[in-house]
Parts: C-alpha cells; sequence; structure tokens
C-alpha cells in the first residue's frame, strides 16, 4: 500500500500551493485538461487524464492531484470509477496495471500487468456490481474483489476460449453483456461457470466490428457499433447506435450527423450519450432531455464521457477543458489543475526561475512529425501555452524542437521549428518570424523550393549575440548579432547539408555543435571576430583517435560544466573533453571516458546507456537522462553516483528522458520523459561571489519534523560551521553551490536538542563570512 502524499493531502485550489515542496520532494507537472473518463461519489468527482487523475470537492470546488508523485503506482490512465457499494475508486491504466484509492491509501493490484499473457493487457473500461468489478481487458473479462483486494476470476470468451479484445461491460436481467471488437457477447450470470467459453454466446444478425461502449437502460441494452468507412479516398469514422429489447437488435438511430459515440452511461431512467462534439440524454421514452454542445456553453468542447450525479449536475471529462459541470443546459463551469497543454516535451530552457518547453517531435530521420502544440512555459508557478489558440500567427508553425531564453529578459524567447525557422517572441507576441527571406537562414538545400527552414539549435554568447544551427543548409550557422544584424557561416569546408543539432557557446567563445545520425560534433570559434571570416576556426570531432576520440559517433547531448569541461552524452555513455580550448592546437586531447568503481568492478560510466540529457546544477554536479535507464545523479568528476532514479524507485513516469533543466535559485530539476514533466527539489543552488538574503529554512524546526534543514544565499562552496548557543560544534559542512544542507543531527548522529543554533558561514580564505540563526524545537 502507498499513503498519499502528505504533502499533498489537502485540497489545494491554486498552483502556488503545490509549489511548497521541500529539498528532497517531487511534484508533477502534467496536463490536466484532457480529460479522459470521469466518476462521482463520496462527494468528489474523479477526472481520469492521460497520465494522471484529480479529484474535485463539490463542496468547495477543491482540486486534488492524484499522479505518481502523489501515491498512483503508474502512469497511462485508461479509466477511473467510483463504486457506490463500498467507496472504493479503481484506477485502470493501459499495461494491465490497477490501483483501489480507499481513504488515503493506494493499493497495487499488479496481477494483469505481470501476467504471461501474449495479448494487450490494457484494461478498456470497469463496471462494478456490488463489490465485484468486472475489468473490461484486451484479452477478456477478469472478475475483481474490491474488498479482498484481488482477482477472482478470468473469462476468456473469444473463440474456444481466445484472446478477444472486450472494449465494455454491463449487466441488465439475468445476462452479463460485452462490448468486443468482434461484436457483442452475452452470457447468464445463474450459468455454473463463466471462465467456459461456451456459456457466452455472440449475438448473430448484428453488424460484425467493434463496439466500444455498452449500457443498460431499463429493460433495454443500448450498444455502440463503431464502424470505419471511406470517403473521397478518406477513412472516417461513422457511429450507429443499436438496441436490445430483450428478445432482439434494432437500430436506435438518434441524429447523430455523423459523430463518434465515446461512452454510453445510464442515470436512472436516463442515457446519457457522448459524443466527439456534444452530449446527449436521452429519457426512459427514448426522447432526447437535454443536448449540451459548444453552442450551449460559449466554448469548444471536445467530450470524452459524462455521467449526472443524484443534484441532476452533469459532469463531463473533455479533452480540451478538463472537468466540465453542466446544468441547466445552457450554465458550465470548467475545472483543472494547472499543466502544460500536452505531455510533450522534446527540449527546455530555463532561466531566472522562467521554464519554458519546446514539444515539437522528430522521426529518427530528424525530419518533422507535424507537432502543432506551440510552446510551453511555466512562470510564477503558472503553466501558459503559446500556440494557435492564443496566438494566430502560430497556426502554421509546426514542430518547435528549440526553446531558448534572453538572458536579460526572460519574456524574451527564441523558438526553432522544423520548417518554419526562428520565431521570436516577446511579451506573449510574435515580433518576427526568421527565415530566408528576412536572415541568413536558408531553406533547406535538398529541397530548394520547399520553404522548409529548419532550426534544431539557438544559444547566446556572452555579448548578446545570438547563434542559430541552420540544418540542412549549406551555410549551416548563423548569428543575430546584438545590434539586431545577420550573419551566415559557411561550413563546407567540413559539411556538406548536413543535419545540425543542439549548440551551447562556451565561457571561451566556442560553438559546439551536435551532428545528429552519426555525424559527431563540429567546434567553431570565430575567434572573437564575428565579422572577419580570415580568422575562423572549425573541426570535426569523431569517435577516430587524434580526431576527437569519442566514444561513438551518435551524439545526443552536451552541456559545459562549471570548470569548463564539455560533457558529451552518446549511445556509448559519457565523453568528457578536459581541455576544450586545445581542440584547435597542434596536439589537441581526445574525450576521456569516466571509469567507477560498481560492486566492485571498475566500469565505464553508463558505457551501455543512450545519454539523452545533460546539465549541470550549482555544486557542478552533473544530471544525466537516459533514453532507458532514468536519470542519474552524479559527483562533479563523475566517479560516484549520488542519485539514480528510475520508474521503479522514484515517481519518474518514464525511463525514457528528453531533457531535463535545473533553477540555479532553487534548486528545483525539472526533468521531461516521453510521459510527461515532473521535478524534484535537489540540494545544490547557484552560489555568488558575494552572501545574499541568507536563511534557514524551515526555521524554527517544529517537533516532528525529519526532513533536512537548507541554508540558502551562501557564497559559492562556502564552509559552514554550526554551534549551539554555548558555541560548542555540532555540525561542519560545505555548501553545495550556495546552499548548506544540514539533516538536524549531531555528529553523533543524535537529533539536535532544542535550542538555538548558530551558523557560521565563509568563503575558502574568510574574507567574507555571515552568521544566521536555526531554531530547533523537539
Amino acid at each position: 500500500m502507498r499513503k498519499i502524499a502528505p504533502f499533498l493531502l489537502c485540497l489545494f485550489a491554486s498552483a502556488t500551493a503545490f509549489a511548497q515542496i521541500a529539498i528532497g520532494q517531487w511534484r508533477d507537472h502534467l496536463p490536466y485538461k484532457t480529460g479522459i473518463a470521469v466518476t462521482e461519489g463520496g462527494g468528489y468527482v474523479y477526472c481520469a487524464t492521460d497520465n494522471a487523475v484529480f479529484t474535485l470537492k463539490k463542496s468547495d470546488n477543491a482540486f486534488e492531484k492524484l499522479s505518481k508523485v502523489t501515491g498512483l503506482s503508474d502512469v497511462g490512465v485508461s479509466d477511473v470509477k467510483y463504486n457506490s457499494y463500498n467507496g472504493v475508486v479503481l484506477i485502470s491504466y493501459r499495461n494491465g496495471n490497477l490501483d483501489l484509492v480507499q481513504g488515503l491509501g493506494v493499493f497495487n493490484i499488479s496481477d494483469i500487468k505481470r501476467s504471461n499473457i501474449i495479448a494487450n493487457k490494457i484494461i478498456n473500461s470497469i463496471y462494478y456490481s456490488g463489490r465485484y468489478a468486472y475489468l473490461a481487458c484486451g484479452f477478456g473479462i477478469v472478475k475483481f474483489d474490491t474488498e479482498r483486494r484481488e482477482v477472482s476470476d478470468t473469462y476468456y470468451i473469444g473463440a474456444n476460449g481466445g484472446y478477444i479484445n472486450v472494449l465494455d461491460i454491463t449487466m441488465s436481467g439475468n445476462f452479463i453483456y460485452a462490448a468486443t471488437d468482434s461484436g457483442i457477447f452475452r452470457a447468464s450470470l445463474s450459468a455454473p461457470n463463466l471462465a467456459d467459453f461456451n456459456a457466452w454466446s455472440r449475438f448473430t444478425g448484428l453488424p460484425q466490428g467493434s463496439y466500444n461502449t455498452i449500457c443498460a437502460m431499463g429493460n433495454r441494452v443500448f450498444a455502440n457499433y463503431s464502424r470505419f468507412l471511406t470517403s473521397n479516398q478518406t477513412i472516417v469514422q461513422q457511429d450507429t447506435l443499436l438496441m436490445f429489447d430483450g428478445t432482439s437488435w434494432d437500430y436506435f438511430t438518434p441524429d447523430t450527423s455523423g459523430f463518434v459515440c465515446r461512452s454510453l452511461e445510464p442515470h436512472g431512467n436516463t442515457m446519457v450519450a457522448t459524443y466527439n462534439g456534444y452530449i446527449v440524454t436521452y429519457d426512459i421514452n427514448l426522447a432526447v432531455a437535454e443536448i449540451v454542445s459548444s453552442f450551449q456553453t460559449g466554448f469548444f468542447i471536445d467530450p470524452s464521457q459524462s455521467v449526472r450525479d443524484a443534484d441532476n449536475y452533469l459532469w463531463i471529462a473533455d479533452r480540451v477543458n478538463g472537468l466540465i459541470r453542466n446544468w441547466d443546459t445552457w450554465t458550465n463551469e470548467r475545472f483543472a489543475p494547472d499543466g502544460p497543454a500536452t505531455n510533450k516535451v522534446y527540449n527546455m530552457d530555463l532561466r531566472q526561475g522562467a521554464l519554458w518547453v519546446a514539444p515539437g517531435e522528430r522521426s529518427d530521420l530528424w525530419i518533422n512529425q507535424y507537432n502543432w502544440d506551440g510552446a510551453f512555459s511555466f512562470v510564477e508557478e503558472e503553466w501558459g501555452a503559446h500556440n494557435f489558440n492564443s496566438n494566430p500567427e502560430l497556426y502554421s508553425v509546426r514542430d518547435i524542437v528549440d526553446v531558448t531564453i534572453d538572458p536579460n529578459n526572460t519574456k524574451h524567447v527564441y523558438m526553432g521549428s522544423l520548417g518554419r525557422g526562428l520565431i521570436e517572441y516577446n511579451n506573449g507576441v510574435i515580433t518576427e518570424i526568421w527565415n530566408d527571406s528576412n536572415s541568413t537562414l536558408e531553406v533547406r538545400c535538398d529541397a530548394p523550393t520547399s520553404g522548409w527552414v529548419g532550426v534544431f539549435g539557438s544559444a547566446f554568447d556572452e555579448d548578446g549575440n545570438l547563434w542559430v544551427t541552420n540544418s540542412l543548409s549549406n551555410n549551416g550557422l548563423s548569428v543575430r548579432k546584438a545590434d539586431g544584424s545577420w550573419l551566415s557561416f559557411n561550413l563546407s569546408a567540413v559539411l556538406n547539408c548536413q543535419t545540425l543539432g543542439q549548440i551551447i557557446v562556451t565561457k571561451s567563445g566556442q560553438k559546439w555543435i551536435i551532428l545528429p545520425r552519426g555525424g559527431g560534433i563540429l567546434v567553431f570559434d570565430d575567434n572573437g571576430t564575428i565579422g572577419n571570416p580570415n580568422d575562423d576556426n572549425m573541426k570535426k570531432l569523431t569517435s577516430a583517435a587524434g580526431q576527437g576520440g569519442l566514444p561513438s559517433n551518435e551524439v545526443y547531448s552536451i552541456a559545459e560544466d562549471e570548470d569548463g569541461e564539455i560533457w558529451v552524452g552518446t549511445d556509448a555513455g559519457i565523453a568528457v573533453f578536459y581541455s576544450p580550448e586545445d581542440i584547435f592546437g597542434n596536439d589537441p586531447s581526445d574525450a576521456q571516458q569516466i571509469l567507477i568503481e560498481q560492486d566492485g568492478h571498475t566500469q565505464i560510466l553508463l558505457e551501455t546507456e543512450v545519454v539523452t540529457a545533460i546539465c549541470i546544477d550549482g555544486a557542478n554536479r552533473k544530471w544525466l537522462g537516459t533514453q532507458n535507464a532514468g536519470v542519474f545523479l552524479m559527483s562533479p568528476d563523475g566517479t560516484k553516483e549520488i542519485h539514480h532514479f528510475d520508474e521503479t524507485n522514484s515517481p519518474l513516469f518514464s525511463n525514457n528522458v528528453t531533457s531535463i533543466a535545473i533553477n540555479g535559485s532553487t534548486g528545483e530539476v525539472f526533468i521531461g520523459t516521453a510521459k510527461g514533466i515532473l521535478s524534484y527539489k535537489g540540494t545544490a543552488t547557484e552560489g555568488t561571489d558575494e552572501f545574499g538574503d541568507v536563511y534557514a529554512y524551515p526555521n524554527p524546526v517544529r517537533p516532528g519534523y525529519g526532513g533536512v534543514i537548507a541554508i540558502k544565499g551562501l557564497v559559492k562552496d562556502a564552509d559552514v560551521k554550526i554551534t549551539d548557543i554555548t558555541g560548542t560544534l555540532v555540525y561542519q559542512t560545505k555548501a553545495l553551490g550556495g546552499q548548506a544542507i544540514w539533516n538536524g543531527n549531531n555528529f553523533k548522529g543524535e537529533r539536535a536538542r532544542s535550542g538555538i543554533y548558530l551558523v557560521f558561514c565563509s568563503n575558502d580564505d574568510g574574507t567574507k563570512t555571515y552568521v544566521t540563526k536555526i531554531c530547533i524545537v523537539n
């Protein structure tokens, strides 16, 4: 059993409440407006999204997030259902996992997920009968006892007891009905053994195909036939509702105008039918009692499922708005915790507390995937979406794969796209779209008439010049100078119309550019004279000895650390250039791999992993994201593993990490994965040359607190000594960047007694000092 995270037990109503996390804690940044399922009961409404669930307390409209961060076991939610019989809530997942929520406990039942069934294990939907839940699965039906928290039986109802994809279940009279990919099946509930496929029969005379939803109202059963037609060489879905009166099936043909039926839900003597554009309530006489569409709500809706409660409120899980409450047809409220618009993340940039996310996508060939999500921002604890809904000029912009924040103005952002070039964004408004017509950026050289201008990377230098990689162009590197003018650089001496990826500008002014698809790295140096090409140097680094010595030419990530060393992530682990200033010298140093001790053996750091992200924290430690093994936090030299977070030992949504960004002021580490963003409050912050606003938190330290105490606002790598009021030394440490950590114990490992403690802080030579206090109450 997992407990719902204590710091989220209260029901938050604002985004700022979620921001208050302590060192070592996590929080999610998931899209909560993509509603896929809804249920209600016990005074709460539960709305499921792709990767989480949120609850709304009816009495005060307060939210609570339920995600892997707060105690759920998984991501990839498929359904959520409240059982009025015993107050249990089941949350099902697309991989067959199942969580049971009761009180403050989350109980995981992983029997289906762990089974050796060779079929799709998805739990498509949940149906209750008393204490039992009937799970419609990709292979059949699972009967689950919600009180004993165990699987009671499994029904394989396909041909000869084979697998069949069951999409929905209902009961009527003495029968259980199953809507499947291959028609509608039923069995008598009084049959001696429902696990015997012979107890089940498929209705004949019906259109044979997929039935995605089924429900009973009164003595009738309704089911939706999902059929696909070809119209003008385009495959379209044309759904048809059918009705069974206990004897025969017939067409139930309300005017659906070609809409797709996503859900049928009973409520007393009414039925709520949810289509992809509106919701219809039918009464017991099959007359239309109510219609709710975008016309009635006054805003666009894309509903997934709808249910009615005892107060006659209609609750709608909507793919655009999250959760909608509708009453009197025309009155509506929308609810959703704050979050990004989607869970996609390709690249992130963070400066001065402002986080920007590029959600664009690319194929393995580094070409478009036609992602229209725009970009996201997380500023002052609020998420913003920057796409064609908020800015019509972004309608034609697809696959934004790079974001770079102006170091002097966090509202001024450049976004690199695959196709439209470089978008300049300032204070929520597009100020320019830079392409081949108004800059030195070029159309791809292998399709000169396509108008396609691709930008995978951009970075500012210390003089305010923006360097941009122009993929698949003859002059692959451009710079927008601080004065607004553009220059480009011919790289044909080492490259020929090649894909160019991420770029970093080092403290010394070198430009290091990833060459995707096995190209290695390009290093370019203008020698401080941007306008003079005669002294430019460029060099391609590969796996060849003397030419870079990379462990592989497949490079995925790159970063410069606090010591000026260049860390490179490849599909064969990490490599470090310890003397990058010698790259253009007569005897350049090759990259070196790091040897670590593990289980008594010496091995190369992450040599079997694809390292997709590298980020340096305030203590010069390395946060390394991988494609298959999650996140590693390594010591400054990379020889010691401090943390390893993956799906099994942390709330990490996916072991496929796409990007990492760190808030240097707070130490919060934002981790982008294939299934969304979450963040972890780290121990290191950026240090400064002078003491800032030095303070300790929490302060006072109250009884029962078992976490660490942080001393913040220190000079970089300060020496910290903590004494009691008599001057007896209790603890000493060195700051991690600008923050020191104390576990509240003395040198003997004993908890410090109640009292006032003095914290003496100084830089290395003792010329700068500061004293603060901590109050401990035990």
